[in-house]
């Protein structure tokens, strides 16, 4: 096979390099929200870590909206490898791309409808537009988190899904989203 019959099945790197950089990014600050929230106990040590750490959470989110947003401007402009199909597919991918940028949202706008400002890591501080609604961040909090909890299923059952084409002889969708530093380069 040619170097440009392989190319014509795989996506640019670009887009995997966004692809796989989003979807772990995204476990790793669903991850790290979790461990912050299941203390042994909410003793004032506990209270503290949540306090220091949290910051690197809603950092987190926004490099992932920001990963997300650009995914979704670039993704409709690239032509689809011809290995990559089906509707189910779609919808999939389509579901975790609407929780990629809305969770990182709604974790936003929960914060500040609390805070004047949202604090991050490394000085960032961004001032909050919204007036004070400690209601309205109870209600996306729980969008949030269940919405968090959504992503992960969704995106634990795509990744089963890839695995089980990739064990299907001659099913090329799982190397249409491997990177693959030969792309464009003659292949055996």
């Amino acid at each position: 096979m040619s170097g440009d019959d392989c190319a014509e099945r795989r996506w640019p790197i670009t887009i995997v390099a966004v692809h796989w950089t989003a979807g772990l990014l995204a476990f790793a600050v669903a991850g790290f929200a979790i461990y912050l929230l299941s203390p042994p106990d909410w003793s004032q040590r506990y209270i503290d870590r949540y306090m220091a750490l949290i910051g690197w959470h809603k950092f987190g989110g926004l490099l992932v909206l920001g990963l997300a947003l650009f995914w979704a401007g670039v993704r409709r402009h690239t032509p689809r490898p011809s290995a990559v199909g089906g509707r189910a597919a779609r919808i999939v991918h389509g579901t975790l791309l609407v929780l990629l940028i809305a969770l990182p949202v709604s974790g936003y706008m929960m914060d500040a409808f609390v805070n004047a400002r949202l604090e991050l890591p490394l000085g960032i501080s961004i001032p909050s537009p919204l007036t004070p609604n400690e209601t309205a961040s109870i209600a996306l909090s729980y969008t949030h988190k269940w919405g968090g909890f959504a992503f992960i299923g969704i995106a634990a059952a795509h990744a089963a899904a890839a695995i089980g084409h990739a064990m299907r002889p001659g099913d090329r969708v799982l190397r249409a989203m491997t990177p693959n530093p030969f792309q464009g380069k003659r292949s055996r």
